[in-house]
């Protein structure tokens, strides 16, 4: 029997679980402050023969989760940006022509314009350093777009909620206390919107107090959210703690009020079917309201809580898979960028105007030949 030499000794001293903690925890560190955890092409093993190079590993997983979400965030991009704006000129113009919006369409252009600031905020820098594109942001930057983001994501939350809530009312039989909201809620629309966002700036000062921009040569300190593009440097424990369960309480319970107006809305559509089918006029454009309403609220309840299931998941493991934060980050930006083709899709006046400017662009081709081709004839 061979007798152990020094070097199998040296590597049982080193087989420990702190001995080889402290090196995962070391490399970790060190891949961040490098920003290397997402560049696998620039990272080598190296032993005492060599450098291993040009082998097919752990790189080709990598490289293929990096085009997904490439993939993913551009597509979000492409469909939500020139969605969300397109909507919103869209009000805007029938705002003009009419000198106001109905009350439904009025808490739907304040909805397009926060899914326009999320989509915009984090859907391109998220493309970009999954490209491999470092957007060095400064800190004044990173401020802006972290605190833009946050307050439209939360303002989508927060109006979903409000639009499900005035839905909720209008539906709701002529009670005595139904119709003194029937009368109260319209005309304090607005100045429900303002309060949401009051509401939404003053729960967020972390943005402005601990983001900064993303360490060149620096190690990423702890309680840190890191964005890849930006980080969030808490100063302890506490006020991390403190932040996560203040957006906990504010998401659930506004997604909790939603899905309930939701409930309710289904419920009232239910008992009153058959009078509601029957109806015309001002009684079947409720009913289409609610059931856009309704589509939007579950879209985005089904989203949420798939996100916040990774999110859970990710609590009790101690090393969680850059797939599913990835994961996580793009389902959390999909209504965003859906909503726009949902509203779309379900409000007819919206769908004309879109089919009425392709109609006359395609008119419009045609006369200008004939007229050019007239002129040809005469000359």
């Amino acid at each position: 029997m061979r007798r152990p030499d020094n070097l199998d000794r040296a590597w049982a001293a080193c087989a420990m679980r702190e001995v080889v903690d402290q090196f995962y925890t070391l490399l970790h560190g060190t891949l961040e402050a490098l920003r290397l955890k997402d560049k696998p092409s620039q990272i080598y093993n190296c032993d005492e023969t060599g450098f291993a190079m040009g082998r097919d590993g752990p790189e080709g997983p990598m490289e293929v989760r990096l085009a997904l979400k490439a993939a993913g965030f551009i597509g979000l991009g492409m469909v939500g940006i020139p969605g969300n704006l397109g909507v919103l000129l869209l009000f805007c113009r029938l705002f003009l022509a009419q000198g106001r919006l109905p009350h439904n369409e009025f808490i739907l252009s304040q909805l397009v314009f926060a899914n326009l600031m999320v989509t915009l905020c984090r859907g391109i820098p998220q493309a970009l350093t999954a490209l491999g594109i470092d957007p060095f942001f400064s800190n004044s930057a990173c401020k802006v777009i972290i605190l833009t983001y946050r307050v439209g994501r939360a303002m989508s939350i927060t109006i979903t909620s409000l639009l499900s809530s005035y839905q909720c009312v209008v539906i709701a039989p002529p009670t005595p206390g139904w119709t003194w909201l029937k009368r109260w809620v319209p005309g304090h629309l607005p100045h429900a919107i303002a309060f949401l966002y009051g509401l939404n700036l003053i729960i967020y000062p972390t943005a402005i107090l601990y983001t900064r921009a993303y360490p060149t040569n620096s190690t990423i300190p702890e309680f840190t959210l890191n964005l890849k593009f930006c980080i969030v440097v808490f100063p302890g424990p506490t006020s991390y703690l403190v932040n996560g369960v203040v957006y906990i309480i504010r998401d659930f319970a506004f997604v909790g009020l939603m899905a309930a107006a939701a409930v309710y809305v289904m419920l009232v559509l239910h008992r009153h079917r058959r009078q509601v089918q029957g109806l015309q006029g001002a009684g079947r454009k409720t009913e289409e309201a609610s059931r856009a309403v309704l589509l939007l609220v579950c879209t985005y309840v089904v989203l949420f809580s798939l996100a916040n299931v990774l999110w859970v998941y990710s609590l009790f493991v101690s090393r969680v898979h850059p797939a599913v934060t990835d994961t996580r980050v793009f389902l959390a930006s999909c209504y965003s960028a859906i909503s726009p083709v949902l509203i779309t899709a379900t409000n007819r006046k919206l769908a004309t105007y879109f089919r009425c400017g392709s109609k006359r662009k395609a008119t419009d081709v045609p006369s200008s030949t004939k007229s050019h081709a007239s002129q040809m004839t005469s000359t």
